[in-house]
């Protein structure tokens, strides 16, 4: 495991009995290679998030193919609550066997789980879920989680972590992916660049150009003249796809890595 400086210590690790690696359902595989080098592969759990944006028969394949690697896969809605049913009783049961494993006579302790992953892909929202509570700060913009923190109800205790993970050296279509789901800031990348890639590559538009362009216009995102305001509109289709206003669009799938 390569150590970051934004994460907890080796020692607040060592206590961690499961780590939830908490995916983007857009971008499954550039989640995973951006944040893998940073966590064990044991004791792990991939948790696919805003599953409510992605194609669901995408994020079906995703779970098939991350359950055959062996590891326990889940998706969830965590501003609905969609999917934490599932993912609740399966720590119940992993919390039950640690209690079975321990000796009779010492006070059934909480499992202790620590939610991992780029930034904004819903670690705080879903801790929130878990435990019934609204303790752990989030919010719609990267990075708003500003440290480490112990959150617990009952037998359950869960690591609220930042998002931790090193963004500073993605480019190219790695970069563009993270603009387009929200794990960078603003300042990271070009509005412009970014929008004509998803209207390109993910939407797979002959004319990226004119594809935002009428979209801009339909929106009344006009400038001096009448004439359509590119930055704006750029602006404005990224954050359509975000909110799923342009479909359910997955950007990775299982068959093309």
């Amino acid at each position: 495991m390569k150590w970051h400086p934004g994460l907890p210590s080796p020692k607040t690790l060592d206590m961690v009995d499961l780590f939830l690696f908490l995916l983007d359902s857009r971008i499954p595989d550039t989640s995973l290679h951006i944040a893998e080098p940073h966590l064990s592969k044991t004791n792990r759990v991939y948790v696919l998030t805003k599953m409510d944006l992605a194609d669901p028969e995408v994020t079906s394949e995703w779970l098939e193919k991350l359950r055959r690697e062996g590891l326990p896969a889940f998706e969830v809605q965590s501003n609905t609550g969609r999917g934490v049913d599932a993912l609740t009783a399966y720590l119940e049961r992993e919390q039950a066997r640690l209690s079975a494993k321990a000796h009779s006579e010492v006070v059934a302790r909480p499992l202790r789980i620590m939610l991992f992953g780029l930034p904004n892909v819903g670690k705080s929202s879903l801790a929130n879920r878990l435990l019934g509570t609204s303790k752990a700060a989030f919010g719609a913009r990267p990075g708003l989680t500003r440290g480490s923190h112990w959150l617990r109800r009952g037998l359950l205790e869960i690591l609220d972590t930042p998002g931790v993970i090193d963004t500073s050296q993605a480019k190219g279509e790695v970069l563009y992916k993270l603009a387009a789901t929200w794990a960078v800031g603003e300042n990271r990348y070009d509005a412009e660049e970014v929008a004509f890639w998803l209207a390109k590559e993910v939407f797979e538009t002959p004319d990226p150009i004119s594809r935002i362009t009428e979209f801009g216009k339909s929106r009344g995102l006009l400038g001096p003249g009448g004439v359509v305001d590119f930055s704006r509109a750029s602006k404005a289709f990224i954050q359509y796809f975000r909110e799923g206003k342009l479909g359910r669009v997955s950007i990775e799938k299982p068959e093309m890595q």
